[in-house]
């Protein structure tokens, strides 16, 4: 499944500054069994490991 996301995201040298505010972004490839419950937490990580150079993610939405 595809899933259209919105977040910020700070990079990995300095995790604590948010400096990027995504206002749209497609996340492909994302089993459809994957409880809705666990869909944030996967999305952030399916995102991290596409992106090294992201730290932290807040504020993930589902759009």
């Amino acid at each position: 499944m595809d899933y259209r996301v919105t977040y910020e995201h700070s990079l990995a040298t300095d995790p604590d500054n948010f400096i990027v505010h995504v206002p749209s972004q497609l996340v492909s490839d994302v089993p459809s069994d994957i409880p809705r419950a666990l869909l944030p937490e996967y999305l952030t990580d399916l995102i991290r490991q596409r992106s090294p150079q992201i730290g932290r993610i807040r504020n993930l939405r589902v759009i």
